[in-house]
Order: C-alpha cells, then structure tokens, then sequence
C-alpha cells in the first residue's frame, strides 16, 4: 500500500482532495476534499466507491462506517487505519489549520487548543505546561513565542529561537492522543 499526503486528483467535478490511503483494499483510495464537514473522517475519493468513515465523535477517536460498506472494504480499511492513525491524524490536523478549523488561545501557564470554534462539532484540550516545563524553562514561555505551526502541524514553542531550538508538539498527540497531562 502506498501512503500519499498530497497527491491531489480531480475527479469529476469535484474539488481538488488529498488521497491519504490509497489500494485500501484494491482499487480504492481514501481521504477528503476541500470543502468538508468540520469532524474527521476518512472517505472515497474515487469515481467508483462511494463509502465514508467517521474516525472521531466530540474529540475521540472512533472508527464508525456512515451507511452500508462491504464487509471486505471496512475489514481492510479498519486494519489500515489502526496500523496508521497517527498518518491519518496528522493530515487531518493539517488540514484544519488550512481550514482555520484549530485556535490557540494562551493564559499561562495554560494553553487552549480549540478545534472547530464556532461549529457544533467543537472540542477543547487544555495543556498545562506545569506539567511539561521545570520553573526555569518555564519562566522563558511568554504568549509571543508560541505558536500553532502549519508546517510541523503542531504546537510550537520558544518560536523566537532557531528552528532546531524550538519545541514542537504534534497536534495530533494532542487532539486526539494522550498526550495531554
């Protein structure tokens, strides 16, 4: 199986999508397109298949099909997707800064992600960097140094320093991991 972040197709009429699973099983490829329902999810992107999987339910990872998939499609699609979640999540967490569908709001020593703001599917992380600081290192975190990275797709600080003195924290971890303490 091939893994694809950014190969983009046009298909039929529909607007430009990333294919993130591809061959899952033979002849299908998986993802989304620009113009999504703001809860992550995985579905067909090609002409032939029309199935849709929701992988999160008010910011846990679930695995539900939407409507009737074959037992043989959702066997290969459900072994995929375990196997490589954290693939899938990033891509996800990617494209919802694209989409404007991710905010940071800073009250140290406390940070707030929120995923889609303003929509009924919203929901919260808090991160309490107490939790990930000693005092010292602390004390240098000011609201200006931190930052939601499109590049990395993560949470990043100390952006005031050079890149490989940063510290970055994959949003995918955070939104949906456990890596929140």
């Amino acid at each position: 199986m091939q893994k694809v972040a950014e190969v983009k197709k046009r298909v039929a009429g529909r607007p430009w999508m990333p294919a993130i699973l591809r061959d899952v099983p033979a002849g299908h490829r998986w993802g989304w397109y620009s113009r999504e329902e703001p809860r992550m999810h995985l579905q067909s992107v090609d002409e032939a298949h029309h199935y849709k999987v929701w992988l999160e339910e008010n910011g846990f990872r679930i695995f539900e099909p939407v409507g009737k998939i074959p037992a043989k499609v959702l066997k290969a699609l459900g072994s995929v997707v375990n196997e490589n979640r954290l693939f899938i999540e990033d891509n996800w967490a990617r494209f919802m800064l694209a989409k404007n569908w991710l905010a940071l709001h800073i009250a140290l020593p406390k940070l707030t992600l929120v995923a889609y703001p303003n929509m009924p599917t919203k929901f919260t992380r808090v991160i309490d960097l107490t939790t990930w600081l000693n005092p010292k290192a602390l004390a240098t975190v000011t609201p200006d140094i931190i930052e939601l990275n499109r590049d990395m797709a993560s949470l990043r600080l100390w952006t005031n320093r050079p890149e490989e003195q940063t510290f970055d924290a994959r949003l995918s971890r955070l939104l949906w991991g456990n890596e929140i303490a």
